[in-house]
């Protein structure tokens, strides 16, 4: 990876989780990011405050509509 930022816009998707394993409402990156070394990778927003749903559901579409770029640099 070289040491200028890459840059992609994430298509995110809102997960429920299993609460039967303590899972929580997360939100995750619905496809594959085009950036070296994260091909492959699931990315995802977990929350140590264990959130409603309706709570990331919210935060969610506010990151879509401000425009959520993810950014990777390799210093």
């Amino acid at each position: 990876m070289s040491n200028r930022p890459h840059r992609a816009i994430p298509h995110l998707k809102v997960c429920e989780g299993d609460p039967s394993l303590g899972h929580t409402p997360y939100i995750a990156f619905e496809e594959y990011l085009d950036i070296p070394g994260l091909e492959d990778a699931d990315i995802r927003l977990e929350f140590k405050s264990k959130p409603l749903l309706a709570e990331v559901e919210d935060l969610a579409r506010r990151l879509k509509r401000a425009g959520l770029v993810f950014v990777v640099e390799r210093s």
